[in-house]
């Protein structure tokens, strides 16, 4: 390789490898920005809630403290009443004393005036027995002894009432209800207390979420400005590869199961001359190595030129035909292709492609080289094996029991880590979630996308169609032409018969143009709809649940805490976990009664205490999966509501 290009080689491998390296660097970033923003995410949901909780509970106080205040005035009059009284019955228990001994002394008045009219009688009926003075004698000693007996019995009577209005307990009744006022007032302090307490919550965890969320912006701000610095360098990275390095690309499929392929595309070499071969089109033969990532930067031509000398048995190389189209694809399985060092391909480690093209003799004549042309490596990729998730629609929680069921996996050894995402609407709002994060960069990209994979093809169609629609013009003018010529009073038989033979030929040929072209044009109808359909899919992209920032990569690295691995029950395929009071959600809080949750599944190795870099895991669609309300009574179904 001449100098000049080693240089030029040189730098092309120096600024790729730059800018995966920033790419890297920018990728660790991100993610460590995503989970900075989940947390903080996570402390403004928790403090949203305990607001929430302090506005209950301070509603709960004021009531208490309203109704203390009612029982505290209550007692106040209960205890005035009790000491008034307290105070009438000593003065009725003197009073009623004093008349008991006023109505005994009258009492022994009257029955010894009572004895003396009888003395008095006694004399008379013996004296006078029989006349005027006797009978009034006898009618005044009745009428005494009447008024002696009632005498007695009002002294009687007073002297019961005297007993019974000192035995009413007032003091004690006074004593109770000064205690009880006493307890009632102290009740009234520790509910003004609580109050106050709860209150005070209030205004501290309102100052806590305005903090929280204040902390959380700045968090989605850093993850927006990073998401657009990787979005930037990702173009960058695209664009050096694009004009620099053919274009060269390795893509893995997305299944399910073990990837035992990948797709290598990459663009024709190009040549400052015409490409037809007559004129110099200057590749041969395309070559494709595999090499492992760690042996990328020594990977030379000299190695490459060494390889292709190997018979194509050793599977150390792929040979693809040279051919003059703008761009190469080629997928390619495990056992087609070993690494250069003649090893089969391991799943989990990581590797890069190389494109060698053999120019042509001539070609390198009239550059003054003889250097063929070797790539920089393609960016870094590996293959893996893709876990499955359950789905949604299997997911299910009832009787406090999340229930699953998945076919898959069966020859591997999974953990499947059950999570319960807070959805409460009221409290997760105005948070950014995974797909909130589209900037114009990625959508960018994805437009670019969708134009380079549609628009070849439309306008390949659009090409069709205007020629067809040219050809299918100049068929009309030629059956206009016909008919007139047909239409000439000296034709003969002969020519006559000759003009409608063409006018068969020329309906044919009418009908087949405009057949195809109708079909072109449905052709064409169809694959704008889908591109208008792709960039709709990116101009509105939806978010179902929860309202928060969530994805594989944050629940791939989430604490044992923050999840519940599920047991294999006795039915084929099912799975369960039992929800607890000490079951939390994805942020490591208890789970709340009343509030819903989404139940989600995250399948990943059982590796232990290692890392399985061979296995890649699977996160349930939570977005599709329906919601449950929590509550504590395992007796109580947990429904699911959408």
């Amino acid at each position: 390789m001449n100098s000049y290009n080693e240089n030029l080689h040189s730098s092309v491998v120096s600024a790729l490898n730059e800018q995966e390296l920033k790419l890297q660097k920018t990728k660790a970033t991100l993610d460590a920005s995503m989970f900075s923003l989940y947390y903080a995410e996570g402390a403004r949901i928790t403090a949203a809630e305990n607001l929430h909780k302090a506005n209950e509970q301070f509603s709960f106080q004021q009531l208490v403290k309203e109704q203390a205040v009612i029982d505290s005035d209550l007692s106040t009059n209960v205890l005035a009443s009790a000491n008034l009284g307290n105070e009438l019955v000593a003065k009725s228990v003197t009073n009623t004393s004093v008349a008991a001994a006023n109505v005994q002394i009258a009492s022994n008045a009257i029955l010894k005036l009572a004895s003396d009219t009888g003395s008095i009688f006694s004399m008379v009926n013996a004296a006078d027995y029989g006349t005027e003075i006797y009978d009034q004698s006898k009618e005044a000693y009745e009428l005494m002894n009447e008024t002696a007996y009632l005498a007695e019995k009002t002294s009687q009577y007073s002297m019961e009432a005297s007993t019974l209005i000192a035995e009413v307990p007032s003091n004690t009744l006074s004593k109770k209800a000064q205690t009880t006022d006493t307890s009632i007032k102290s009740l009234l302090e520790a509910v003004t207390t609580n109050f106050n307490t709860a209150s005070a919550n209030v205004a501290t965890e309102s100052a806590s979420l305005a903090d929280t969320n204040s902390k959380e912006k700045a968090k989605e701000g850093t993850l927006e400005n990073i998401n657009t610095v990787y979005n930037s360098e990702m173009q960058a990275y695209s664009l050096y590869n694009k004009e620099l390095n053919l274009n060269l690309l390795v893509k893995v499929p997305d299944v399910i199961g073990e990837r035992s392929n990948y797709k290598v595309s990459f663009n024709s070499y190009k040549s400052p001359f015409n490409k037809g071969r007559k004129r110099g089109y200057p590749v041969k033969k395309y070559y494709i190595f595999l090499v492992k990532n760690d042996r990328k930067e020594i990977f030379s031509i000299s190695d490459a030129e060494a390889l292709i000398l190997m018979e194509p048995d050793s599977k150390r190389y792929l040979e693809l035909p040279s051919v003059a189209d703008d761009k190469h694809e080629i997928d390619i399985y495990q056992s087609q292709l070993k690494d250069v060092d003649g090893k089969s391909m391991g799943l989990g480690e990581n590797y890069v492609v190389f494109v060698f093209a053999v120019l042509d003799n001539e070609y390198k004549k009239l550059l003054s080289t003889f250097d063929d042309y070797l790539s920089a490596p393609s960016a870094m990729f590996r293959l893996t094996k893709q876990l499955a998730a359950p789905d949604s629609n299997t997911i299910k929680v009832i009787d406090n029991k999340m229930l699953f069921h998945i076919d898959e996996n069966e020859d591997d050894e999974v953990e499947y880590r059950c999570m319960f995402l807070p959805n409460n609407k009221k409290l997760v709002k105005g948070l950014l979630t995974v797909e909130g994060l589209k900037t114009i960069e990625s959508e960018t990209k994805k437009l670019e996308r969708i134009a380079d994979k549609y628009d070849p093809i439309i306008a390949k169609l659009e090409s069709k169609i205007n020629n067809l629609t040219s050809e299918k013009g100049g068929v009309e003018d030629l059956l206009s032409v016909n008919i007139e010529e047909q239409s000439s009073d000296d034709l003969e038989a002969k020519e006559l018969k000759k003009l409608k033979d063409e006018r068969k030929k020329l309906k044919v040929e009418y009908k087949n143009t405009s057949s195809e072209l109708s079909k072109l044009e449905k052709e064409l109808t169809i694959v704008e709809r889908k591109k208008q359909q792709a960039i709709n899919s990116i101009e509105t992209p939806e978010h179902i649940q929860p309202g928060f920032f969530f994805n594989y990569t944050i629940a791939s690295g989430l604490n044992i805490e923050t999840y519940s691995v599920a047991k294999k029950v006795d039915k084929e395929g099912e799975w369960e976990v039992e929800i607890t009071t000490s079951t939390t959600d994805n942020f490591g809080n208890r789970l709340h009664e009343e509030d819903k949750y989404i139940p989600v599944v995250l399948a990943m190795p059982d590796e232990g205490e290692g890392i399985n870099k061979q296995i890649v895991g699977a996160l349930s669609d939570f977005q599709n999966t329906k919601d449950f309300t929590y509550k504590k009574k395992s007796s109580n179904v947990l429904t699911n509501k959408k």
